[in-house]
């Protein structure tokens, strides 16, 4: 039997002194002494001239094309074609000689993207979560899973929270079996001071005892995937009621500007929205000024790229390539991310010289492309929907560049006339070459890791020819 099957199985107490005992194995190993060495180190590097920064990124890169030249069989390989050597890229204006990196190339080529240098004991594994196919397997070193939790820590802190610190977490680990019909739906995790709450047992008549639970253990921090916040938020709104909390961090989903209202007038208090990978090639945190995400460079190196792989200029919308700097075990250098975003002009009143870029809006599978070439943020869709507060629930499905279909979750005072609103309100923003076509569903369909999936879009918004696609399938639609 399985561990994850005997958790399941198994009485709360159990479960919890199970949750507990991993706990302690990761506290050691992420934690610790090591974890308060590269902590002070970057609290030190967030608030270095930009210039330093710069060569803080080019020392790490050179260190970083050298292993992957000497150690990683895929990189040796690539430059050697290529005829590359290591003292051909000195500097992140250098990184262009080298291919991008995606994920078919990733799955192609994984055993020879791992360095022959680390210790197969010592690796550990990750992926994605799969929102968009098959997920990808990943490999780091201690060291990446170290830092990775310093960057971590230090956008809790810019919220104004502290290790140690009782808080509250709504993300997509079943934690709580699916099965179970009553409270407890959470777990402590007393090693961290965390409260993991379930997001599979969200329904209306449970909620009051999350509520109750937060506030038995006087929870003042929450974090959670926008969608899952976003519903016990509503639910406090809907009750004429808040819950004032210190704040609440976001992360792994868009957040779009009505939950970011929602939320913070539900919990009376500021969102900070944070942007990572499972890759662990790129982070950016969103500091007290709330004046877009700060781009952590010395996490890593972020290009913004246009269709023809070409810089693109602040403020224009492009996708994402990242270079990780501390994993060294299996080097993921210009990674090509299924996310678009745009860099900000300017810099932040906070004083950190880390660049700024705009909301992450964009899965590139989530935006909406037209047939006159304009690229529509998901943000830009939230507007429709605002005036309109008998809709329970909604989701948006480019089929074709022809063709738009909306999921709706009517309330009770749900209208024709509400469907007029809404179809015009789309044909204002989108113009008239595009159907719109309404479905009233029971409920929306989940998606992978508890994640859900505002906008999905079958269509290439860098270049690929569009095609028709089926209708995803959902078995909630109403008659």
């Amino acid at each position: 039997m399985g561990l994850e099957k005997l958790y399941d199985i198994s009485p709360v107490p159990l479960q919890t002194l199970m949750l507990n005992a991993k706990a302690v194995e990761l506290y050691w190993e992420r934690y610790g002494g090591k974890f308060r060495r590269l902590a002070e180190e970057f609290d030190r590097l967030q608030w270095l001239p930009l210039s330093d920064l710069r060569e803080y990124q080019n020392e790490r890169l050179r260190m970083l094309i050298a292993h992957a030249y000497a150690k990683v069989p895929y990189y040796h390989e690539l430059m050697k074609d290529r005829r590359l050597m290591p003292t051909d890229i000195l500097t992140a204006e250098d990184l262009h000689k080298l291919p991008l990196l995606t994920k078919d190339l990733i799955r192609r080529h994984m055993p020879r993207m791992i360095s022959t240098s680390a210790h197969r004991m010592l690796l550990r594994h990750g992926h994605t979560t799969g929102t968009t196919g098959s997920p990808l397997d990943l490999r780091y070193d201690i060291r990446t899973c170290v830092v990775h939790h310093v960057v971590d820590w230090r956008q809790k802190h810019w919220a104004g929270m502290h290790y140690g610190e009782p808080y509250a977490c709504v993300l997509g680990k079943v934690i709580v079996p699916i099965r179970q019909q009553n409270p407890p739906f959470w777990r402590w995790n007393y090693v961290n001071n965390q409260l993991f709450l379930s997001s599979f047992h969200l329904k209306e008549k449970n909620l009051p005892h999350y509520f109750a639970q937060l506030r038995k253990e006087g929870i003042k921090f929450l974090e959670g995937y926008p969608s899952t916040v976003f519903i016990l938020a509503m639910y406090l709104l809907k009750n004429n009621s808040t819950f004032p909390l210190k704040a609440v961090l976001t992360s792994s989903e868009t957040l779009y500007p009505q939950q970011r209202d929602a939320i913070e007038k539900a919990f009376c208090c500021r969102v900070f929205d944070f942007y990572g990978m499972a890759e662990r090639t790129v982070y950016a945190t969103e500091c007290e000024h709330h004046n877009g995400r700060h781009l952590n460079l010395d996490y890593g190196i972020t290009e913004f790229l246009d269709r023809d792989d070409n810089p693109a200029p602040a403020g224009n919308l492009a996708r994402i390539v990242a270079t990780s700097l501390h994993n060294f075990a299996m080097p993921m250098i210009r990674y090509v991310t299924n996310d678009s975003s745009s860099l900000r002009p300017g810099t932040c009143a906070c004083g950190r010289n880390f660049p700024l870029m705009d909301e992450v809006a964009t899965k590139n599978e989530s935006i909406v492309t037209l047939r006159d070439g304009r690229l529509i943020s998901p943000s830009v869709l939230t507007h429709p929907f605002k005036p309109l507060h008998s809709v329970a629930g909604s989701q948006i499905i480019q089929l074709s560049l022809d063709e738009l279909l909306i999921r709706i979750v009517r309330g009770p005072e749900y209208s024709s006339t509400d469907e007029k609103l809404l179809l015009e309100a789309f044909h204002e923003r989108l113009g008239d070459d595009i159907r719109v076509q309404i479905e009233y569903v029971a409920e929306l369909p989940g998606g992978a890791g508890g994640k859900f999936r505002w906008v999905i879009s079958h269509i290439d918004p860098f270049g690929i020819k569009a095609q028709a696609h089926e209708l995803p399938a959902n078995d909630s639609r109403e008659n």
